[in-house]
């Protein structure tokens, strides 16, 4: 992703929470394997919304959550209102999660 649509991003998660109480009706899914699979994937849209300084704590807090690769990339998108003062998104996610 270049560049996103903030509008997007909350209707994609939006329908994440749909497809996930749908599939909660199917008895024959493992429910709480495709549960914790929806929340990853809702959370990494989510963190999109975040400004840039929120983002930077949320990766401090959650270094294992996501891979560095993962992280990186969401710096590199480009977010309407969020600036990101750096020139190399891989050396920062690094650099934060290395303490």
């Amino acid at each position: 992703m270049k560049s996103i649509n903030l509008f997007g991003v909350e209707q994609i998660c939006r329908n994440l929470i749909a497809l996930e109480q749908a599939l909660a009706a199917i008895p024959s899914i493992n429910n709480e394997a495709i549960q914790q699979r929806l929340d990853r994937v809702r959370t990494f849209y989510e963190l999109l919304n975040l400004p840039y300084e929120a983002l930077l704590a949320f990766m401090k807090e959650h270094e294992y959550l996501f891979t560095t690769a993962e992280y990186s990339s969401l710096l590199k998108v480009k977010v309407p209102g969020r600036e990101i003062p750096m020139d190399d998104p891989e050396q920062l996610v690094a650099e934060i999660l290395s303490h």
